[in-house]
């Protein structure tokens, strides 16, 4: 009998403050950030299994590939 993984469905969130003249032009502002191959802030939000977690995917500023050693905290 095959061996199978439990999973839990997460859901990740990246918040960013932005002073802006309307919600679109905040909307269109942080995609022009999350793509720019050049900008990188790891530090994430993630919600599962009744648990929210603050994750920093480089919390040492020395991997922005995000494959380092993470620093995840259990949020309040």
């Amino acid at each position: 009998m095959p061996e199978y993984e439990i999973t839990w469905p997460y859901e990740v969130t990246w918040t960013i403050d932005l002073d802006t003249a309307d919600p679109v032009e905040a909307a269109r502002e942080a995609l022009a950030i999350i793509r720019d191959p050049t900008s990188w802030d790891p530090v994430f939000t993630v919600r599962g299994n009744g648990q929210t977690f603050i994750v920093d995917l480089d919390p040492d500023h020395t991997d922005p590939s995000g494959q380092g050693t993470p620093n995840v905290t259990l949020a309040a």
